[in-house]
């Protein structure tokens, strides 16, 4: 089960924003884009207009929910998220982490994305974006290179702990 403070263990590691303001503006930007569509289509709602803001809402949560900072500790993980409380999560419920990664060796564009699915201790808006980034109904975070700092340290981390699945295209 989790815990809405961690426990008085060993910190290995911190990952946090490389781009700290991203604290700010990412929720302020996806409540802004859904506020905004919803005031462009008022006062007339058709069931695709209906259909369209529920699919931004459901993007604008998910983007918000999976995008957090992690400090990991000898027994699990410190999940700091943008607009919950943080919260401990043992090794345990940490089911896997599935890595995305594409590379196309003419132009040296390398994009990398890992998601961690969760058996338990975030939210249930965690688990909305679980089917996009391979993680089925679990709770989902995601991490990537550009967004936290020693992403590669966190990997290493994680592989030591649960199970890594690398999923490489290019």
């Amino acid at each position: 089960m989790a815990h809405a403070t961690p426990p008085e263990h060993k910190i290995i590691s911190r990952h946090r924003f490389r781009r700290p303001e991203i604290r700010l503006w990412l929720p302020v930007l996806m409540v802004g884009l859904v506020l905004l569509c919803g005031w462009v289509l008022a006062p007339r709602f058709s069931l695709i207009d209906v259909l369209a803001l529920l699919f931004l809402t459901y993007v604008a949560i998910s983007a918000v929910v999976t995008v957090v900072e992690i400090t990991v500790l000898q027994d699990g993980l410190i999940i700091h998220r943008l607009i919950l409380p943080q919260r401990f999560v043992p090794w345990s419920a940490v089911d896997r982490a599935v890595v995305f990664a594409y590379a196309e060796g003419e132009t040296g564009v390398h994009i990398e994305i890992a998601s961690i699915g969760l058996y338990e201790g975030l939210s249930p808006l965690n688990r909305l974006p679980g089917p996009v980034y391979g993680q089925g109904l679990r709770q989902t975070i995601v991490i990537t290179p550009e967004t936290v700092e020693n992403y590669h340290v966190l990997l290493a981390a994680l592989e030591q702990n649960c199970t890594v699945v690398r999923c490489e295209a290019g």
